[in-house]
């Protein structure tokens, strides 16, 4: 019950800011809006991207763990590919800035 009001109150915030935004923008500063919008997209991908990013970390570090458990060591191989799996998957940020996302914005028009 508590979930589903916290999913309301922040699809509802999404809105406000959503509709808010344009509105506060002036044609002497297109870019304005675009920043904004950059913004809260950035604030929305982090919250979905930043559990699953934690969640590919847990899991590579978990199975990795096992594998290596499971050669008792042995392999080298083995060892160096779990090494440069969990720095792959648990290195770098864990968010997503606003830049990222006006430059993934962007790459459409490169294309044309």
């Amino acid at each position: 019950m508590g979930r589903n009001r916290a999913v309301i109150a922040m699809m509802a915030l999404w809105l406000l800011v959503q509709m808010g935004a344009p509105s506060g923008a002036k044609a002497e500063e297109p870019r304005r809006g675009a920043d904004i919008a950059a913004g809260a997209i950035s604030a929305l991908a982090t919250i979905f991207a930043f559990p699953a990013r934690v969640a590919a970390c847990v899991a590579t570090v978990a199975l990795g763990g096992v594998t290596y458990g499971l050669t008792l060591g042995t392999s080298e191989l083995l060892r160096q590919e779990i090494v440069a799996g969990t720095n792959y998957t648990c290195g770098g940020r864990f968010y997503i800035t606003p830049e990222e996302v006006k430059q993934f914005a962007k790459e459409p028009e490169r294309r044309m």
